[in-house]
């Protein structure tokens, strides 16, 4: 499948604006939709509506070829009788009003964005795979698992993907409300620049690391083949323990030292890469050559703005 014309959901936050940056990158036309966006001006490609998807997609969209739903609110619920119920709806009503407009526009492709937090600390030993069954409880787990459900039991002449994301970094990251915690790799890159140590879970978890420019040209290599029968995972080969990543950071950004704290929840496996045939060969980029490339651009900015 040719994208010539993308729709990102969430586009304001992290995740969903290096998509909607990736996929204009890549000479897409791209419709933006979130309820917020960060001061960074929009590009030529990327058509920014501001929009609340639990009350409906906002009109005039127009025919697209590939929806991406990144839309989803990160932050824990209150610990309150109702709350997890209350996050639910909060996440699931705005992916039911665009699987509803996906069914009634027909784009040739629907990705919905999921998470290998939907996994608990016990599911795998070594690698989680396709076929390991999550059990995480979480609110945020049931809530994702909730979504994969909706999307698997929409009937659709559209091909939908369900993919898991896992452990993300890349340039542009910063906390909102929808995502108030920043990645691992955000943390680190702060904590060397600020002259503080950098702090590294007790029991080194491994985890996969994806640079988040990968994903917009990994998307469109697997939509351009058959959505498989369920969830697969999207993520890079690159499996590193938290010391070796955080060492990778101090190498790059030239400066930082680690040290051990207390973990502060489950050292769950790393996810293994889903052996889907559109993603065989594809040029994951190796995490030093990303971290390099962020530390880069980071000093160049910093010379921009003098």
């Amino acid at each position: 499948m040719t994208a010539r014309r993308v729709l990102v959901t969430g586009a304001g936050g992290f995740v969903g604006g290096a998509l909607a940056d990736g996929f204009a990158a890549l000479g897409c036309d791209v419709v933006a939709i979130d309820r917020d966006f960060d001061a960074s001006p929009p590009t030529d490609r990327v058509h920014r509506r501001a929009a609340d998807l639990a009350m409906g997609m906002p009109p005039a969209v127009g025919a697209v070829d590939l929806v991406v739903h990144a839309a989803w609110l990160t932050g824990a619920p209150d610990a309150t009788p109702g709350s997890a119920a209350e996050y639910a709806e909060a996440n699931l009503a705005p992916l039911r009003s665009v699987l509803e407009w996906v069914g009634r526009t027909a784009p040739s492709a629907f990705v919905f964005l999921s998470s290998s937090g939907v996994f608990a600390g016990d599911d795998a030993s070594d690698f989680l795979t396709d076929t390991d069954t999550p059990t995480s409880d979480t609110p945020y787990a049931r809530a994702k698992r909730d979504g994969e459900a909706l999307v698997a039991a929409t009937t659709s002449d559209t091909a939908m993907h369900v993919v898991r994301l896992g452990y993300l970094y890349g340039p542009g990251e910063a906390a909102r409300p929808s995502r108030p915690r920043v990645s691992w790799v955000a943390r680190w890159i702060a904590d060397a620049r600020a002259g503080r140590p950098l702090e590294v879970w007790a029991g080194d978890a491994r985890r996969e690391w994806t640079c988040t420019l990968d994903l917009a040209p990994a998307l469109l290599r697997l939509v351009g083949g058959p959505a498989a029968d369920g969830p697969i995972h999207l993520c890079s080969p690159y499996v590193y323990l938290d010391r070796a990543m955080a060492t990778a950071v101090c190498d790059a950004f030239g400066r930082g030292v680690l040290t051990a704290v207390p973990a502060e929840g489950p050292l769950k496996a790393p996810m293994a890469v889903s052996d889907v045939a559109a993603l065989r060969g594809f040029p994951w980029r190796h995490p030093d050559d990303a971290l390099r490339a962020m530390a880069a651009t980071e000093a160049v900015a910093g010379e921009s703005a003098r």
